[in-house]
């Protein structure tokens, strides 16, 4: 049996409806794996802060599920963990959130 690597993951995000870029960042704001954005770096790191900053900011109200940032296009830029030391970006045309969850669960085993 073949084993699941990132890139299947991330190709499985890509295949839902509407997504048009996904990226798999660490918690420390590095680049992994997945589509480009401008200024990858600013990207990767400001990513990682904004997830990292609002699980401080909802500490003790609730687990936080995900961030969606609603764009002047009526995209949708969702931001949410992978495990203990992951980040997802999706970027998307609307909330995807409910299927990159039942997807995201196979970088736990990877990352």
């Amino acid at each position: 049996m073949m084993s699941i690597t990132q890139k299947d993951v991330l190709d499985s995000i890509r295949g839902i409806e509407g997504v048009e870029k996904v990226a798999l960042i660490s918690r420390t704001g590095m680049f992994i794996d997945g589509d480009s954005f401008d200024e990858e770096d600013t990207f990767s790191a400001m990513s990682a802060i904004i997830l990292g900053a609002a699980e401080t900011a909802t500490m003790g109200i609730g687990a936080l599920k995900k961030i969606v940032v609603h764009l002047d296009d009526d995209k949708m830029f969702i931001i949410t963990s992978v495990g203990k030391k992951g980040v997802l970006v999706v970027l998307a045309e609307k909330d995807v959130y409910d299927e990159i969850e039942k997807i995201k669960g196979e970088f736990e085993s990877i990352i």
